[in-house]
């Protein structure tokens, strides 16, 4: 067996083990230097399943690479494992590189594009490395991100719909949504959903040295485990929040929280084979933007509310929380909910709520929560 890391839900083994899920690196002069690595990771069941994994040196867990539109990125990748990969970022053509050697290093330089979320993958074999593990967010914060009324979006500004900008626009001034403008300097108030699903036989086989052809991986994938930012159930909410939380790591870059009115963008990016459809109790969101064939960013045309939302395999869309406070209980005579207020986010593609067969609620689940009045 090849030396690897273990990635580990537990830090009891914190000197072995590296923490799973996604942690943002920043690079003030836009460089970042990764690895690939195989990696043995622990599943919500406690079973360890062998993976391939993108690392940065100063972040635990998969990064996701935050830049600003316009400037110049440089990313060094070294691959450390035994196979050679690549690198690309769908809708940006010129982040690619072909192929990496078993031991090599190389480097791919570009001018980051408009504002949004983006997908960095190894396509090579594909699906197959994506599936495998290759995959993290590739997050662009806009040059000028306001509308022509100043309202903060996570968009560029020459990318503005109408629509869009009226959304924007009516948080913390329309009736309805009473509070806060959405805030990008926020941490608490941006948050990522990457869906992944894992194939344990079908790791096993790659761990093995078996030569996949990768027309065959689609037909013959059978997913035990679904993650979001590679955690599951349980883990996928913190369940100790103060003020000690660190919002841009963990399972706290997952779960939406705070008071009502405070809007709260979550960046949903699929990397996983299964098309999955995201559900939401306690509010709608709104559909903010969407990604084209050619992986570009595409803000919505048209404002209108979600109950849940298709994601189909390597499709982004930004959506839009706006943390209103549900309306009275049904029950008589009405009364309010007490605060804190908490609900649940589950997949309609209801297999993915499981783990291993059957464990529920060990998949794609998490929840958010309101925690007082505005």
């Amino acid at each position: 067996m090849n030396r690897r890391k273990f990635l580990m839900v537990s830090t009891v083994a914190a000197s072995l083990a590296s923490i799973p899920g996604m942690a943002s690196a920043q690079a003030a002069n836009g460089v970042f230097d990764l690895t690939i690595e195989p990696v043995d990771s622990e599943m919500i069941d406690g079973q360890f399943v062998f993976s391939l994994m993108f690392f940065n040196k100063s972040a635990e867990g998969r990064p996701v690479l935050e830049v600003t539109e316009g400037n110049v990125v440089t990313i060094n990748i070294s691959n450390l494992d035994t196979r050679p990969h690549g690198f690309g970022i769908p809708g940006i053509p010129t982040a690619s590189i072909a192929s990496i050697p078993a031991g090599g290093t190389a480097t791919v330089r570009f001018t980051a594009p408009v504002g949004g979320s983006y997908l960095y993958i190894d396509p090579t074999l594909a699906p197959l490395n994506r599936i495998m593990g290759l995959y993290g967010a590739f997050i662009v914060k806009p040059k000028l991100g306001t509308t022509l009324a100043g309202s903060a979006t996570p968009f560029s500004r020459a990318s503005h719909t109408p629509a869009l900008a009226a959304v924007f626009d009516a948080m913390g001034t329309h009736k309805r949504f009473p509070g806060n403008k959405w805030i990008p300097t926020d941490p608490e108030r941006d948050k990522l959903w990457l869906f992944s699903q894992v194939d344990p036989l079908l790791a096993a086989r790659v761990d093995a040295g078996e030569v996949i052809p990768p027309a065959s991986v689609v037909p013959s994938f059978v997913p035990r485990y679904f993650t979001i930012n590679g955690l599951s159930g349980y883990d996928a909410a913190p369940h100790k929040v103060d003020e000690t939380t660190d919002w841009t790591k963990g399972a706290a870059r997952i779960m939406p929280h705070g008071r009502q009115g405070q809007p709260t963008l979550i960046r949903n990016l699929n990397a996983g084979l299964c098309t999955h459809s995201p559900h939401i109790h306690g509010n709608h969101v709104f559909k903010l933007s969407d990604s084209n064939a050619s992986g570009a960013v595409v803000c919505a045309a048209s404002s209108y509310e979600l109950d849940a939302w298709p994601l189909a395999p390597l499709s982004r869309q930004d959506l839009l929380l706006p943390f209103e406070r549900p309306g009275d209980t049904i029950i008589w005579p009405p009364v309010d909910e007490p605060f804190p207020m908490r609900y649940v986010m589950h997949c309609h593609t209801e297999m993915s709520q499981t783990a291993a067969g059957g464990n529920y609620p060990m998949g794609l689940v998490t929840h958010w929560e309101m925690t007082g009045a505005l």
